[in-house]
């Protein structure tokens, strides 16, 4: 097994794979069916990764195809989902979206129209491991110098700004 590895990866510039020349990769595997909005495509742990690339497959039939790659950057309030490099046949099979819980970021699928319920996604991804420990992202209060406008205060659990007016009396 070793002497087969070492006939197709050798160490390359800037401590890179190197493959031989017209080697390529391919990925097939357990592919997931889309049958209701926001289906589960992945999941990372943010203290673990911070980003991931994605390239994806999705079939509704072997007429009907596309391929994506994407990009999600997250931290423990937002994420965020670039797609780029689509190529469709026919139209778009599926919409791509990201969200984040306390610790969690989820990449989600959902059909563009309920024709196309059922496609199948297959995908593989890179990881970026975290460089930084996780920490909440600063709040920022309200700036105004109106007298009487006050801060609004966060609500953690919600992640939203709360109805409470908190002023401060100059002394």
């Amino acid at each position: 097994m070793n002497k087969l590895l070492t006939n197709f990866f050798t160490k390359g510039q800037n401590n890179s794979i190197l493959l031989p020349s017209r080697s390529n990769f391919s990925f097939r595997g357990s592919w997931i069916a889309v049958q209701r909005n926001n289906t589960i495509l992945d999941k990372f742990h943010l203290g673990d990764f911070s980003s991931a690339m994605y390239q994806v497959a999705v079939e509704f039939d072997s007429n009907e195809k596309e391929t994506m790659q994407i990009s999600v950057v997250a931290r423990p309030d937002r994420a965020v989902v670039s797609i780029f490099g689509r190529a469709t046949i026919n139209q778009e099979l599926i919409t791509v979206t990201a969200a984040v819980d306390a610790s969690s970021v989820y990449l989600y699928a959902s059909p563009k129209s309920n024709t196309y319920l059922g496609s199948k996604v297959t995908f593989h991804a890179t990881y970026a491991q975290a460089i930084h420990q996780l920490t909440p992202p600063a709040i920022v209060a309200d700036t105004s110098t109106e007298a009487s406008s006050g801060i609004n205060t966060f609500d953690a659990t919600t992640s939203t700004f709360d109805k409470t007016n908190v002023t401060f009396d100059r002394t």
